[in-house]
């Protein structure tokens, strides 16, 4: 938990962390349907101990359908053009359309403090434009793809630099966990 002083009192600070595996030549995905199982059983098995630690999910439309299954077990929020207002599907899964709604205004009003972010590249792209990336985690696999999605896709020049904290080999392939601070 971390507090910070505003004003006279301290405050729980809203932790966004970023997770995204990507390839040898920074893709997180061949296509829009592109599942995760090309990730390696040690980044899966890290990504479910560092979401255990998280409130609730944000994730993109896209990244939702492709992963609903396991998705559902956890806190969502979904990212979705096709809302105007926030809609509740169920006791723990919100549609919210981020262009018209304030992202960190209603999860300061959800009470949720640590915040995963799960993709996709709209998804990440809106986060680091709208400072809600304070941790990235990278897992690189050694594995390339030739064509598809990166990481971010901003049309800005969003110039943001990022300090790394920790650099771990999680398997004999080569598989790289990256730890970086915003």
């Amino acid at each position: 938990m971390v507090l910070v002083y505003v004003g006279d009192v301290y405050k729980m600070k809203t932790n966004y962390i970023a997770i995204a595996a990507i390839t040898l030549d920074g893709k997180i995905a061949k296509g829009k349907n592109h599942m995760s199982d090309w990730t390696s059983p040690e980044d899966k098995v890290f990504m479910r101990a560092l979401l255990a630690k998280c409130d609730v999910v944000i994730v993109g439309n896209n990244t939702y359908k492709t992963a609903i299954k396991p998705l559902s077990k956890r806190n969502c929020i979904v990212f979705s053009r096709s809302v105007n207002k926030p809609v509740r599907k169920s006791g723990n899964l919100l549609f919210i359309n981020p262009n018209k709604t304030n992202t960190k205004k209603l999860i300061g009003k959800l009470g949720h403090r640590n915040i995963a972010i799960l993709g996709g590249a709209q998804t990440y792209t809106y986060c680091l434009e709208n400072e809600m990336l304070d941790e990235l985690y990278l897992t690189v696999e050694p594995i390339v793809f030739g064509q598809g999605i990166v990481l971010f896709t901003s049309s800005k020049d969003l110039n943001r630099t990022f300090q790394l904290v920790s650099m771990e080999k999680l398997n004999e392939q080569g598989t790289l966990l990256l730890k970086y601070k915003h």
